[in-house]
């Protein structure tokens, strides 16, 4: 069995605050998108992973071999799978590849071992594997909120041609966090998101009104991830922003053709450019599968 294992960028994003166990808090929109790993399952007496493009990362270490051992113990018996991962989205971009990798290894397997295992079940599991992989269990669009792992269906937005620039760096979560420098969470709610959300409602004016607390940080500290952005907007995208805690930015566009001409224009070694589209729910999974 062949899965597709997709990206998500975060078209809101509030930090809230410290919370006393360290995390924090967030409020935050994540949208689908159809870049893509993909997991190839064969049956086994063990479970085993291999992941190309990925040599820096021990199977233990490797979320997918996690979710799937995670999946064996919940169900209480032996169980095996030979898992070949293969990467597409870059690793450390705030794309969600390594969380979406284990909520796509929680769902092949649960068809592939052929398992009677809830959503509720999945998604406790997934949200011991991390914080964003609870969203690529629902996929489409959805608000966040706590560590992101408290999920809220949104309608579906409008498909859009976007294109993500990733600068060729990562970006440690735990020290982007950390150079916001905020204190304990005062606040449960963030009204930018809601007024984001009634943007939404109202059409396409949602572009003009996505925000990310982290750019303050993260653009004056990393100048190649300001320059990808500013690349995007001299190439014409209607608004960009900076995905999660980064590295990729992202910008939209009117149409598939100006998004790849963006695209191929990217000719610095170092960086690498996706032309992508937004996914609706029931594409996400048709597309996961089919």
């Amino acid at each position: 069995m062949i899965i597709r294992s997709f990206a998500k960028i975060n078209l809101a994003l509030a930090v809230l605050g410290r919370r006393p166990d360290g995390y924090h808090n967030i409020e935050t929109v994540f949208q689908a998108i159809d870049l893509a790993d993909e997991l190839e399952f064969h049956p086994s007496g063990e479970i085993s992973l291999t992941c190309e493009e990925l040599p820096d990362v021990s199977e233990k270490d490797n979320s997918v071999w996690k979710a799937a051992l995670a999946l064996a113990e919940l169900t209480g018996e032996q169980r095996g799978v030979a898992i070949t991962l293969r990467k597409k989205i870059p690793s450390g971009a705030g794309l969600g590849g390594g969380s979406g990798n284990a909520a796509s290894a929680l769902l092949g397997l649960r068809r592939f071992w052929n398992l009677d295992v809830s959503d509720a079940d999945l998604y406790a599991v997934a949200s011991e594997l991390g914080s964003d992989v609870p969203f690529f269990l629902m996929g489409g669009a959805a608000l966040g909120k706590g560590r992101g792992e408290i999920l809220t269906a949104l309608p579906d937005f409008q498909p859009e041609h976007i294109v993500v620039v990733y600068p060729g760096i990562s970006v440690s979560t735990a020290s982007a966090y950390r150079a916001l420098n905020l204190g304990l969470t005062s606040v449960d709610s963030d009204p930018r998101i809601q007024s984001f959300l009634g943007l939404a409602e109202n059409g396409n004016s949602w572009r003009a009104g996505v925000f990310n607390d982290f750019e303050t940080a993260i653009l004056p500290a990393h100048p190649e991830i300001a320059e990808a952005k500013s690349f995007l907007e001299k190439r014409g995208a209607i608004s960009t922003l900076l995905s999660g805690s980064g590295s990729s930015v992202f910008g939209f566009f009117l149409n598939e053709e100006s998004a790849r001409a963006a695209s191929v224009a990217v000719n610095r070694a170092n960086w690498r450019a996706f032309p992508a589209k937004t996914l609706i729910r029931a594409e996400y999974f048709h597309r996961m599968f089919g």
